[in-house]
């Protein structure tokens, strides 16, 4: 419906300002009523619409405009006293504006300001303008009196002070200098983004200042990187608000974990649900997780089914197999052994395996899946219903990345939905993805030409400073009540990294946040303008590595049930002897492949001061390796 050149916001910005150009020009006195700007404007930037829904669209967009007035001006506290200085039997105000003179009372009456003026005159109703001067004489016409007899108060120099006195007014300049200084901010900041931002930053650090008194070594680094890290997140929340409006959402999902600290974010940036104006889909916290959606979402028991986790995690145990099932693999103990499959053991490509083959044959197998399939399928299904998931023809869907399984899991299960996912950046897809599925990244997305693609080799960090103290979603119950509630995994150990570490970097996010979030709405601060600084501040965060970071990364106990079957410990690393035997030894060699790709962040390595020098060394030549096999897979695949 726009036209290719006008996808841009500030591209119809600038036509606007252009075509306000063009009536200045062509009007005797260069006035223009705002309507008429918008009509000019919307049958250029739309393509070919009739009278009635460019009509419909200036009545909007007038509306729209005089919102935004109310939203971003204020009485000034000191002009009634300076107008009482001047005591006159009728006050009025005078405007050069593009506004009629009844939208700008209606201003007024909101701020209060009709109680001392309670009418007056715009110069879009008249032609005339201060500007010229004829505006005064039409109100000295209209009114009966004389300039001597007419009192002006205003703030423009020329237009307010200068133009009045040449008619023998008696002219007094109202400019107060907080205010002046103040607007002539604003002003700036329009047209140079930088400025602005550098001022919020000095806002934002100032605001946390108090905060930091008194935190220890690791808090005030946490809360400092914080701060620093902000734009990122704001960007991913102002782009997920952008999202959600061009694909129609009727209702916004936040996905736990990471989605928990999202949506405290959504609600810091957004009070009110709205941006500039504009009503957002009503936003809810959804319970979810990989582990806890994907046995419901198996259409089938089959290894062609099951390719939808192999595809993700080439080598894995039967033992991880099942957990990733939501299953207890002791249960299955008797039939794996049958096929001579020891629960623990690290199968390469397991669907190429003529043991698994054969398992995947085994009816008593496949009914005691299949069993667990629609015991989930069923729970599950209840739990979004309860939530009001299937009542929506769009819903969108928010977690931080990296492939939207969750997603996948729940697009299955309810085709009737389309889902839209926001993530804060993607990985290459691996899996068909279901017809009902959209999804779309703030940041690096490799399913399309971008920038940035080596960031998501480092996402295990981003998800720890994401995390959540609440645990994660292992399952359903049915309360006695009827309704259906999550069923939580919480792990000390991984709490302790968020109680000493992460809850600090997220409490300066959410500080800074309350910050921006005026300035969004009155400066229009849009997503692709905080994207190159996000990039920035996600690759500093991997390339600079605070030491403080990189111990509360290594502390971490990092849940990977879903596909490895087991929390992870990222403190550990292969020693000198498994790196050296993986050179001839397959085994030993799948242990540092899949080290590599649980960990392709050397700066890490360098930074781990509790490994010898030749050991780090080691580490990060193997690492280094992987990723050039990686680059060189990317160029060559495409």
């Amino acid at each position: 419906m726009i036209r290719e050149e006008y996808q841009d916001h500030w591209s119809i910005y600038h036509e606007r300002c252009k075509i306000e150009g063009e009536f200045v020009s062509q009007q005797k006195h260069g006035e223009y009523f705002i309507k008429d700007i918008f009509e000019v404007l919307l049958n250029r930037v739309l393509y070919e619409c009739d009278s009635d829904i460019i009509a419909e669209y200036c009545h909007f967009f007038l509306a729209e405009e005089l919102a935004f007035e109310v939203r971003n001006t204020f009485p000034d506290p000191f002009i009634e006293e300076f107008i009482e200085a001047f005591p006159a039997q009728e006050t009025y105000f005078l405007s050069d504006f593009y506004m009629m003179s009844s939208d700008i009372q209606s201003l007024l009456d909101h701020h209060g300001i009709n109680r001392f003026v309670p009418g007056g005159i715009s110069s879009c109703d008249t032609g005339f303008n201060k500007r010229l001067g004829q505006l005064y004489e039409h109100v000295h016409a209209i009114h009966n009196v004389k300039p001597e007899e007419h009192v002006h108060i205003g703030d423009n120099f020329d237009s307010d002070v200068l133009m009045p006195r040449k008619f023998g007014i008696h002219a007094a300049h109202f400019e107060p200098a907080h205010a002046h200084a103040e607007r002539m901010r604003v002003a700036e900041f329009l047209h140079n983004k930088p400025a602005l931002f550098l001022h919020i930053s000095k806002e934002v650090h100032e605001r946390a200042r108090s905060r930091q008194e008194g935190m220890s070594g690791g808090q005030k680094t946490a809360y400092q990187l914080g701060l620093q890290a902000a734009p990122l997140f704001i960007g991913l929340i102002i782009y997920i608000a952008e999202q959600s409006i061009k694909d129609k959402v009727e209702k916004l999902y936040f996905f736990t974990r990471e989605g928990e600290f999202f949506l405290r974010l959504w609600k810091e940036i957004f009070p009110d649900n709205k941006i500039s104006g504009t009503k957002l889909p009503t936003v809810e916290l959804l319970e979810v997780s990989r582990i806890a959606t994907f046995c419901a979402s198996l259409r089938s028991v089959s290894l062609e089914e099951l390719m939808r986790v192999w595809n993700l995690y080439s080598t894995q145990s039967m033992n991880a197999l099942l957990r990733t099932l939501g299953l207890d693999p002791k249960r299955f103990g008797a039939i794996c052994d049958k096929y001579h499959l020891p629960l623990d053991e690290e199968i390469i490509y397991p669907w190429q395996d003529e043991r698994v083959c054969s398992l995947f044959t085994d009816l008593t197998f496949i009914e005691l899946i299949e069993a667990k399939v629609k015991k989930d399928k069923d729970i599950l299904i209840d739990y979004l219903q309860n939530r009001g998931v299937p009542s929506s023809v769009n819903v969108g869907i928010v977690d931080i990345g990296w492939r939207g399984t969750i997603q996948d899991n729940i697009s299955y299960l309810l085709p009737d939905v389309h889902f839209f996912g926001y993530y804060l950046g993607l990985q290459k897809f691996l899996n068909e993805q279901p017809q009902n599925c959209s999804k779309a990244a703030f940041g690096p997305d490799g399913n399309i030409p971008t920038d940035h693609l080596d960031l998501l080799n480092v996402v295990s960090l981003l998800e720890m400073l994401c995390n959540s103290p609440n645990g994660s979603v292992s399952g359903y119950e049915v309360t006695e009540t009827g309704t259906v509630r999550s069923l939580r995994n919480i792990d000390v150990a991984e709490n302790m990294v968020f109680d000493q570490f992460v809850s600090y970097f997220q409490e300066a996010v959410i500080l800074a946040s309350a910050a921006y979030a005026p300035y969004i709405d009155n400066h229009v601060i849009t997503s692709s303008e905080l994207r190159p600084s996000a990039c920035q501040i996600w690759s500093g965060l991997i390339g600079e590595t605070h030491e403080d970071l990189a111990k509360a990364y290594t502390s971490l106990s990092h849940n990977e049930t879903f596909g490895v079957g087991k929390f992870i410990d990222k403190s550990h690393v292969p020693s000198l002897i498994v790196i050296f035997k993986g050179i001839y030894n397959r085994s030993e060699r799948q242990k540092v492949i899949q080290y590599i790709r649980q960990t392709q962040w050397p700066e890490l390595i360098w930074r781990r001061k509790d490994l010898p020098w030749v050991h780090r060394l080691a580490l990060v030549s193997v690492i280094k390796a992987g990723l050039f096999y990686k680059r060189l897979r990317r160029t060559f695949n495409g």
